[in-house]
């Protein structure tokens, strides 16, 4: 989200799932042509993610459209690019190798390089809800499970069995102790986390750039990011026959019957609580960043004018019946004139700044949706599973890519927004 300033009016690329290989690469015949593809798979010729040192894999990578682009693509191991597919892991530790080609990132492998005479552990979550269960595992340099042979310790304390959950937040480490020839060895310690859910409160502003009274919410609405980072924020703008807006949202009517907003300036929040004049910030950052029972993720990625993303979303205690999710596009700074009824009232930040602002800054304007307006269905989540939904749509080429950001929300029957998420474009949000 972009810096607030009172000159405004506010209010993946290709997202794939990560795709872990475990498989050998099969030999692939090149179709005619390429280059049409949406997402890209890289594999290789490890038959598991555990390697030897000095153990040197093949890579390979294959667009969605059939087509394998190994020669053609640039591998990247830990972030550092490669000479060529294959590559010699002369060092211990964790990796993770990916590929991309033509602006488009595959999915990423994860390699653990161990010496022959010792084992690495595993976590299956490396960010997990309070009260959730975290499983670790042992194996050897043959990718051979002895978990069993394994005493695990979490935060220096032997735990009983392979398992753990806290109800309380925090960030821990987990090493594995066992024996060998009578010795007792340690392995590599793994860091994870166990997180809250905050509550992040939507704020939408309905405006126009012809409405006089509408800058005093831009003004509370900065007021209140100074307040809080925990803020979704969507401005939806209305035309008028007499002034154009060319912000004009083409569904605002439907959202305006729906949350009872009969004219401008108007503000909810949460989607259907009235934010009234004056405007009280209190009222409006009442809930942000309080500890909540769900979470959302987004991860998204342009390539050329499409736009894909992923949103994720996970609960304590699972969906309700009637919870549907909710994407928003915005795009911020665009520059328009707009009309001030404040320029001679001196109590007001638009105190002389002309009647219209020139060049007045528009901030966090909604420009599509990609759901369904008042949300698409969830389907039933139970807890501690993530719900996942992929999306995919143009954007049009008078959007400035550079300034578009993304709002998720989960909503109740109701339309009442539980909790939501905001990033940029081309930004891996993750849960939080």
């Amino acid at each position: 989200m972009k810096t607030y300033h009172f000159t405004r009016l506010s209010l993946v690329l290709i997202i794939f799932t990560s795709l872990f290989s475990c498989s050998k690469s099969e030999e692939n015949v090149p179709l005619e042509g390429g280059g049409n593809f949406a997402n890209l798979i890289i594999s290789s010729d490890s038959p598991d993610n555990v390697l030897v040192l000095n153990e040197t894999i093949n890579l390979m990578v294959t667009g969605d459209d059939g087509v394998e682009y190994t020669n053609e693509a640039t591998f990247y191991v830990n972030q550092t690019e490669i000479s060529g597919s294959s590559h010699i892991f002369d060092a211990e530790g964790s990796y993770e190798v990916y590929a991309s080609y033509l602006g488009i990132n595959s999915n990423t492998l994860s390699y653990e390089v161990i010496d022959a005479a010792e084992r690495t552990i595993f976590v299956d979550n490396s960010k997990a809800l309070r009260n959730q269960t975290i499983t670790f595992s042992m194996v050897d340099s043959d990718g051979n499970d002895v978990t069993p042979e394994a005493t695990f310790f979490v935060n220096e304390t032997a735990i009983s069995g392979s398992t753990f959950v806290s109800a309380s937040e925090g960030n821990f480490t987990v090493y594995a102790q066992y024996e060998v020839s009578g010795n007792t060895q340690n392995t590599a310690s793994k860091s994870f986390e166990v997180f809250i859910p905050v509550r992040k409160t939507v704020l939408e502003d309905y405006t126009g750039t012809w409405c006089g009274y509408c800058p005093s919410v831009a003004a509370a609405i900065v007021e209140a990011h100074a307040a809080s980072s925990n803020l979704a924020i969507v401005a939806i703008h209305e035309t008028a026959n007499s002034s154009p807006d060319p912000y004009h949202f083409p569904q605002v009517d439907l959202l305006q019957a729906e949350f009872g907003v009969n004219g401008l300036p108007a503000a909810r929040i949460n989607r259907t609580t009235t934010w009234s004049n004056p405007y009280d910030v209190n009222d409006a950052i009442v809930t942000a960043g309080e500890a909540t029972n769900l979470a959302i993720a987004i991860d998204s990625q342009l390539n050329g004018s499409t736009l894909s993303v992923d949103v994720k979303v996970i609960y304590e205690a699972g969906s309700i019946q009637g919870d549907k999710l909710v994407l928003y596009l915005t795009e911020d700074g665009l520059i328009h004139d707009q009309v001030n009824y404040y320029d001679t009232d001196p109590s007001s930040p638009f105190f002389n700044q002309g009647n219209p602002i020139p060049d007045f800054v528009h901030n966090e304007v909604l420009r599509l949706s990609l759901t369904n307006i008042f949300g698409d269905e969830i389907t039933a989540t139970n807890a501690f599973d993530t719900y996942t939904k992929n999306f995919s749509i143009a954007i049009p080429s008078d959007y400035n890519t550079a300034n578009l950001n993304l709002i998720a929300m989960v909503v109740s029957a109701d339309n009442t927004a539980r909790n939501a998420q905001f990033a940029d474009v081309n930004e891996d949000k993750e849960f939080e």
